[in-house]
């Protein structure tokens, strides 16, 4: 069952890494430039220099952009491989490829859980032919964080408490949306409680945040400054919380704007994105993924700032949210399915090209 999709995730890699190198070569940047663009430098950086102190403040008062928006998993995992001598972009890129690829087929387990089989293995293909999954091959930290909160996940609806809280907690030393996952582990014990008094699920509830809230604490101490995280975040990187406020005015003006193509395409990818989570919705998943869901798309959406490049890839984490369109293709011929994931392993190819090497606003 996983082994078509472990080699389509391999191929759709190997294309992915080749889009990448023809815009390189394109664009005059050279490869580990387009490798660690974006939120890759910032972790660059923390890798190499760790968190400042204290926290670098504008003339104006404000706080500046700085590595303090950044959690410290990630670059601790790549320094494992960079004190060996191996390139940061090389480390993130060898890393990635290992968590992607357990990313993936944990994901086809976790569909395994609620759907069919053809369904399931669809999940998985459908992830790693995302539009933007470039990232999972990039210096980003999707690949890490989608294996650990997917591992959260199966393993909390396996009922296997004590791991469940543990990779979330990982998955919260990653990212600050891994907090998402731990709710659905925290919503899968209440559920467990309520419906079968199995209190042991309560371990797992206590120590899935554990890992959200350690990050953001020693950032505090490293920095010197206890929300040194919420700081960075409001003012150097301007995430405020609007409830979608920002998303509809930027699809208002734009769903329209034939010359806009990126913002366009973008307002599209969102509003496909929040279609497909309603219908998984209504397709009445088990209770954690439908909190996953619901967290996560108000995680992705209800913020502004920087958080509005991001939505599409913080979605991707949270990848129930592609099953309905799984169920649909496994309707299809199997020609027709190969085909289809084919064609959007490709586009993932050139629009990582673009954001990589051309764009001038991050994913």
């Amino acid at each position: 069952m996983l082994k078509p999709v472990l080699i389509f995730h391999l191929v759709s890699r190997a294309v992915v890494v080749t889009g990448l190198v023809l815009a390189s070569i394109w664009s005059g940047r050279p490869f580990p430039e387009v490798m660690t663009r974006w939120d890759g430098e910032w972790y660059k950086k923390v890798a190499e220099q760790g968190y400042p102190s204290p926290l670098p403040v504008h003339p104006t008062g404000r706080y500046e952009s700085s590595t303090a928006a950044f959690f410290p998993l990630y670059p601790l995992l790549t320094k494992g491989l960079t004190g060996l001598g191996m390139p940061f972009w090389l480390s993130g890129m060898v890393i990635n490829l290992v968590a992607s690829t357990a990313a993936v087929l944990i994901i086809v387990l976790v569909g395994t859980q609620y759907l069919d089989r053809r369904p399931a293995q669809l999940l998985g293909c459908l992830w790693t032919a995302f539009p933007v999954s470039a990232v999972l091959t990039t210096t980003y930290t999707e690949a890490v964080f989608t294996a650990l909160g997917a591992g959260a996940l199966l393993l909390a609806l396996r009922r296997r408490w004590v791991l469940a809280g543990l990779l979330a907690a990982l998955a919260g030393a990653v990212r600050a949306p891994g907090i998402v996952f731990a709710g659905a582990v925290g919503l899968a014990a209440l559920e467990a409680i309520l419906r079968r008094r199995e209190w042991r699920a309560l371990a797992g509830a206590v120590v899935a945040p554990l890992g959200f809230l350690a990050a953001i604490g020693y950032i505090g101490l490293r920095t010197g400054a206890a929300d040194a995280w919420r700081l960075t975040e409001r003012d150097g990187w301007h995430t405020s919380l609007n409830f979608g406020a920002e998303w509809v005015n930027f699809l208002t003006p734009r769903t329209t704007n034939q010359h806009d193509l990126v913002h366009l395409g973008m307002g599209l990818m969102a509003i496909g994105l929040i279609v497909l989570m309603i219908i998984a919705i209504i397709r009445r998943p088990p209770v954690p993924i439908i909190g996953l869901l619901i967290v996560g798309a108000f995680t992705a959406f209800g913020f502004g700032g920087v958080m509005m490049n991001a939505a599409p890839r913080v979605m991707m984490s949270f990848f129930p949210v592609l099953a309905p369109l799984a169920v649909l293709m496994a309707r299809w011929r199997t020609p027709v399915q190969w085909l289809l994931l084919s064609v959007a392993a490709v586009i993932a190819a050139v629009l990582g090209g673009y954001f990589f090497a051309f764009a001038p606003l991050p994913v």
